[in-house]
Formats: C-alpha cells, sequence, structure tokens
C-alpha cells in the first residue's frame, strides 16, 4: 500500500503540464506551452508598474540556446504575436486582474492579401 501511495505521489508531483493555454495565478508560478515544435515557459513577477512577464523558450529540433521575452503588463493589457522559425502559431498573453491567460493557437497557414 505504501508503494502505491508513493507511486500516485510522484506521479502528481512529477507530471509536467502538456498545455496549449495556461493560466498563473500567482507570482513566480510557471507553465509551459507546447505548440509548433517550440517550448515556452512563461511566468511572472509583481512591479510597482505591473506584472513583468518572462517568456523562455527554445525549438525542439536542433541545437538553438534558449531565448527570452520579456513584457510589462498592467491589468487589461493583452497581445498576440507569432514567434520566429515557427509557423502557424498564434501566441496570446492577457492580464485580467490577479491573473495571467497565455495561449498558443495553431492557426494554420495564412497568407496577406490585398
Amino acid at each position: 500500500m505504501k508503494f502505491a501511495f508513493t507511486l500516485v505521489t510522484l506521479a502528481l508531483t512529477a507530471t509536467p503540464v502538456l498545455a496549449d493555454e495556461m493560466t498563473l495565478t500567482s507570482p513566480m508560478a510557471s507553465e509551459t506551452l507546447h505548440e509548433g515544435g517550440l517550448d515556452m515557459n512563461v511566468y511572472f513577477v509583481e512591479a510597482e508598474e505591473g506584472y513583468e512577464v518572462i517568456g523562455t523558450y527554445t525549438a525542439r529540433a536542433g541545437a538553438y540556446a534558449p531565448a527570452r521575452i520579456q513584457m510589462l503588463m498592467q491589468d487589461g493589457d493583452s497581445v498576440a504575436f507569432g514567434m520566429p522559425g515557427v509557423q502557424d502559431v498564434l501566441y496570446s498573453f492577457e492580464r485580467t486582474g490577479d491573473s495571467l491567460h497565455v495561449s498558443a493557437e495553431n492557426t494554420g497557414l495564412q497568407y496577406a492579401s490585398n
């Protein structure tokens, strides 16, 4: 019985979050998005002017060094953008009150038109 309890405890604490959206509600709590061949870990810290949001990302294929994005977000702010070298994925960050919602949406290839 003790062995089964240990396995369940390990499974609950060691399971990575595999999602394409997350909501963070406390500083320094982090989660990771896995979309479009890119892994991005996101967390925030409180700053005088709002939340300092930090995302560290790297491509799953190849030997690329991790890179970082950093932005200040105040209550009600939202932003969406693509990442260099990652086609078809739109990353969105939205701060509402004490929470930060982040998503990675596979949009499919879109072409600009007149």
